[in-house]
């Protein structure tokens, strides 16, 4: 199977100047978890490649870990409009929160200018486990349930939901551990500390193919070609699909022909054979959605994860 891939082209902008008064400082891209996880690890591929088009500006990542993503994002909410302060938005973390907490922000507090990545979800455990497959991690939970544990970033957020997902797919209950990022979920995982994980092919897929941990399933319909290897959790009876979109997002008052230029950048990027060379090299999946796309597909998703709260609530 072929991961889908999405690329929206749309004609050439020309692209403005940021606001004077910010020219000679460097933009800031926020990570609302933890260095070394999957997200901070798609902001820091990506930042080369936007400095690039946006026409040499120099761009940092700047990480502001806590409650899910959610205190980034009431940050970046309220930060200045511009274009300094963009947030890498993940999904549904950005929806999830306004459901489970009380952040400052909403949906429309921002201006989304494209969508850059959307990849699988799998499921992994440490070597030193006895589960080979995700069959066998179902099973022990049901023997003793709330005693295998599961570790993720935050609560409420994507890998935490695809959990729930398993547990009412097949019946059983796990423990949630929530952690400050997916890379500290990684380290809990390979020390022992924890059963299991949930977090995006890009970051798991090398280390399983490195023997530092491994995937029992690709929570995918079908088989991936690039680690064809990989069974879905259907295949092990668990009819189960999740993964985590990415992309960014600024200040809602951030005046438009900066967000325009935030917009061609992104699409650039996602278009740009080397990034594309190096995305494929490190199973990073590249999904480009342009800013009313992108709108649209936040909306949507704020409203699915409102009845999902509704009748099946991810936090008491």
């Amino acid at each position: 199977m072929t991961m889908k891939r999405r690329v929206l082209v749309g004609g050439a902008l020309s692209l403005p100047a940021l606001s004077a008064s910010a020219q000679d400082r460097p933009v800031q891209i926020y990570v609302g978890f933890a260095p070394g996880g999957n997200i901070d690890l798609a902001a820091r591929m990506a930042a080369p490649f936007l400095e690039k088009h946006l026409g040499g500006t120099q761009i940092i990542v700047v990480n502001k870990p806590g409650a899910g993503g959610m205190l980034m994002l009431n940050e970046v909410s309220a930060a200045a409009p511009d274009g300094r302060h963009v947030a890498l938005v993940s999904f549904p973390a950005l929806v999830t929160a306004l459901y489970d907490n009380t952040p400052r922000y909403r949906v429309d507090s921002f201006a989304y200018a494209g969508l850059l990545t959307d990849e699988p979800y799998t499921v992994f455990v440490g070597n030193e486990t006895p589960y080979r497959s995700l069959r066998d991690l179902v099973e022990a939970a049901r023997a003793a349930p709330e005693t295998v544990t599961i570790a993720g970033a935050g609560v409420g957020g994507a890998p935490h939901l695809a959990m729930m997902a398993i547990e009412r797919a097949a019946g059983v209950k796990f423990t949630w551990v929530p952690t400050q990022g997916a890379g500290q979920a990684v380290q809990l995982v390979q020390g022992g500390h924890v059963a299991g994980s949930i977090s995006t092919v890009s970051l798991t897929v090398r280390a399983h193919q490195q023997g530092t941990l491994r995937i029992v399933a690709i929570m995918e319909r079908e088989r991936w070609d690039k680690a064809p290897d990989l069974p879905t959790g259907i295949e092990q009876g668990i009819d189960v699909a999740a993964g985590s979109a990415r992309g960014f997002a600024l200040p809602v008052a951030t005046p438009a022909p900066i967000i325009a230029r935030w917009e061609e950048a992104i699409r650039r990027t996602a278009q740009d054979p080397e990034f594309r060379a190096i995305t494929d090299r490190d199973f990073l999946v590249v999904r480009y959605m342009d800013r009313p796309t992108m709108t649209s597909f936040v909306r949507e998703q704020a409203e699915t994860y409102r009845r999902i709260w509704a009748t099946s609530p991810w936090k008491q």
